[in-house]
């Protein structure tokens, strides 16, 4: 029923929904200032009351506070008497005359300095338990039982403790008991103190106060010290107000006792662990905010009956643009039913094109980080033209300047240390802070943008407007800084490679591969190094282009299991090495490049080189003594060896990382997950990982996070009564109105009613 209701509300056209929404605003300004003000008025009666509880319990504590101190004093006065002391040591009798009547006028003259009007009693303990008193006749001593009482209350040596008016039967009045004297210990005499619960209130004043406000005070044991109703002295406070005696600490809130609603305030003394207690009927502070609430429905009863006249007048004409915007814009066919009325037609296909421009917008921004490295990935191989490089800067809004561009390629000296200080979770933010770091040292050239192309290289793109010999001076005396910072900061050494100025930003795959083979002379020159053009070595720089071509070839070769022609470009390598006069650690170094890119293609596989051979391949490399002897381990060792843990490897391991990544996202659906975010927690690349993931589970990454998200959210609506902004939040989404708007664009309906509707169902 409430759904036939709520749909019928949907497809109800929107003149009558104004009409609906004119009452609604009519009379909702009158219910919110009503029922507001009788909230208000509630609160500020409760605030009020809340105050005078407080000031009523303070004032209780300070004068229930004297009442005990005058009552400990006048004890210790009595206790600590000569005259007393010797008639406790003497006893009672008719030889004792002197000694009674002295204790008797001495006890005579402290009561009569007393504010507190009490009675005194003594036990002599020593002499049969006889018992003075200053008022009460031996029958009603002997009623009040006052010896037993004493031994129930099993007093600790030397120390007074009171005893709350009807705690026993027979014992109308507060007692007092301390020993006298007071170091004995309850071995000879006692002192008790008799207060009746009237001189009590008489002291302190009233417990009862207007609106029904009375105050309970209870003693550290729970019994009731101090009540209005003198019966209830003396009882435990559990059987007078139980909630309150199940609440520890102090508080302030509204109890149900006896059936009925009070605000109650509890605190607690810290001189002697009494409880102190308001309470006020909850009846007599809301009866001013029930009148404000009747008085509020009658008006709004009211309004509502001549606005529904005036708004069903109005809403016709006010509806009138709204059907000619309509119809204009969005003309319905022949064959086309309408959907209710025209605003629902307009506003669903609205709603269509700013989702569709949602969408587009979280997908180029998803991909807007790597747009600017693809471009100078692009350029670094020679794919793009000029005109190319000007629209896509453009678009990636680069604004290229200088007139002469530099390569300038940074690197750390020890790759393999590098790997072991930074695990694969730290080295996608050290490749970020790096060249954020070496573009600030860069910051005063007209144009500086850095990127990462594999493991522990940064390249730089400086433009310069001259590139005469100051420039380049200031070129090196930048990369020294820079490589101090990065030494100083991520404590690896780097060296930097500057290559020859280039005419354009086109040509800078010219001079990366020179930047690139500059680095090489780190063997000879030693680490942490900067290195220019001017100190290539010429033979080195004449084999520069076709070695590291063919390198790059060797390494897709091997990498794509082809062992004749990578076989076949080593032999030419080695071949052109052998008549070139350079030193055997410049040609070393060349291996060790190359063997580097084989790593770094492996890496971003998921596969690792160091498991394929089984040995330290750059240890390996450098205990190599002639040029055969390398080219015999490479082509005959290294080469089919890695060739064999990829066959190996490449079916299971590529299953393994699906399975891991979708163990991954499903563990972490309700955080926000993109496939950047996946890609660094295992390593990958993203374009790798996307086409992996693809190629083995048939869906896009994206598309499985939607659907996971859907699905969960779809079980969590059906199975549980979690409000639909938990699951929001557990299925991914910052909001619940993107998390509505997606749910309602896969199903048809609003999470709401889809839950409402399976329910029924």
């Amino acid at each position: 029923m409430q759904i036939k209701r709520t749909r019928k509300f949907a497809n109800m056209t929107f003149q009558r929904k104004l009409l609906f929404y004119s009452l609604c605003l009519s009379i909702f300004p009158v219910l919110t200032i009503g029922l507001l003000s009788s909230y208000i008025a509630s609160r500020s009666m409760q605030n009020v009351v809340d105050q005078n509880h407080r000031y009523m319990l303070n004032q209780m504590q300070v004068q229930l506070g004297q009442l005990t101190k005058n009552l400990e004093i006048a004890s210790i006065y009595i206790a600590t008497n000569l005259a007393v002391e010797k008639s406790v040591r003497e006893g009672p009798g008719i030889d004792k005359l002197n000694a009674s009547l002295e204790m008797n006028e001495t006890i005579r003259r402290i009561r009569s300095t007393s504010s507190i009007r009490y009675n005194v009693s003594i036990i002599y303990k020593r002499f049969n338990n006889f018992i003075y008193s200053n008022e009460y006749s031996s029958d009603k001593i002997e009623q009040m039982r006052l010896v037993s009482i004493l031994e129930k209350m099993m007093p600790l040596m030397n120390e007074s403790f009171v005893v709350p008016a009807n705690t026993f039967d027979d014992q109308p009045d507060l007692l007092l008991f301390r020993p006298v004297p007071i170091n004995s210990g309850y071995g000879d005499g006692v002192l008790v103190l008799h207060v009746s619960p009237d001189d009590i209130l008489r002291f302190v004043g009233s417990t009862e106060h207007g609106r029904g406000t009375r105050v309970l005070v209870a003693d550290e044991k729970g019994k009731i010290v101090l009540s209005s109703k003198q019966g209830e002295m003396g009882r435990s406070l559990n059987e007078v107000v139980p909630a309150v005696s199940r609440e520890s600490g102090d508080f302030m809130r509204t109890l149900e006792i006896g059936g009925k609603s009070f605000k109650v305030q509890v605190q607690k003394s810290a001189q002697n662990d009494w409880t102190y207690i308001a309470m006020t009927p909850m009846s007599e502070l809301t009866a001013q905010s029930d009148r404000i609430r009747l008085s509020t429905w009658i008006i709004a009863g009211v309004l509502l009956l001549g606005w529904s006249i005036i708004a069903a007048a109005l809403s016709r004409r006010m509806y009138y643009p709204i059907r000619r915007l309509t119809d204009r814009h969005m003309p319905l066919s022949r064959n086309e039913k309408s959907l209710g009325d025209g605003l629902a037609r307009l506003g669903t296909y609205l709603e269509q094109l700013a989702d569709a421009n949602r969408q587009l917008n979280d997908r180029l921004n998803e991909q807007f980080p790597y747009l600017r490295q693809g471009i100078f990935q692009q350029l670094l191989r020679g794919e793009m033209s000029e005109r190319e490089l000007l629209l896509a800067a453009e678009y990636a809004q680069i604004n290229l300047k200088g007139s002469y561009v530099f390569v300038l390629v940074a690197e750390a000296d020890d790759i393999p240390a590098f790997h072991h200080m930074y695990r694969e979770k730290d080295r996608a933010l050290i490749h970020y802070a790096l060249p954020k770091l070496m573009e600030e040292t860069f910051r005063t050239v007209p144009f500086c943008l850095g990127f990462t192309p594999k493991t522990g290289r940064i390249i730089l793109l400086i433009g310069m407007d001259d590139a005469g010999e100051e420039a380049k001076a200031l070129l090196r005396r930048y990369a020294d800084e820079a490589r101090a910072s990065v030494r100083s900061y991520f404590r690896f050494p780097v060296s930097v490679a500057i290559g020859s100025p280039l005419p354009g930003f086109t040509e800078i795959g010219k001079g990366y591969d020179e930047a690139a083979a500059l680095l090489g002379h780190r063997f000879i020159l030693g680490g942490d190094i900067t290195i220019g053009a001017e100190q290539a070595d010429e033979a080195l720089l004449r084999l520069n282009r076709q070695t590291v071509e063919r390198q790059k070839r060797i390494v897709h070769h091997v990498l794509h299991g082809n062992l004749v022609d990578s076989r076949k470009l080593l032999a030419e390598i080695a071949a052109e090495l052998s008549r070139t006069p350079i030193r055997p650690q410049t040609a070393m170094g060349l291996f060790a490049y190359m063997l580097g890119e084989l790593d770094y293609m492996l890496q971003q596989t998921g596969c690792d080189i160091q498991e394929a051979i089984g040995i330290d391949f750059y240890g390996k490399l450098h205990d190599l003594r002639t040029l055969p002897e390398l080219e015999r381990w490479l082509a005959g060792d290294l080469f089919p060896a890695v060739k064999a843990h990829l066959e190996r490897e490449s079916v299971s391991k590529q299953a393994k990382t699906v399975s891991e990544v979708i163990r991954y996202v499903q563990e972490h659906i309700s955080e926000e997950m993109s496939l950047q975010k996946a890609a660094d927690r295992f390593g990958l690349s993203v374009s790798y990982l996307s086409k992996l993931f693809k190629d083995e589970s048939g869906f896009n990454f994206s598309e499985y996070v939607l659907e996971l998200r859907m699905n969960k959210a779809r079980e969590w609506l059906e199975h549980t009564d979690l409000p639909i902004k938990h699951i929001a939040e557990r299925s991914g989404y910052a909001s619940v109105q993107n998390f509505n708007r997606v749910f309602k664009r896969r199903y048809n309906l609003p999470p709401g009613e889809y839950r409402r509707e399976k329910r029924q169902a």
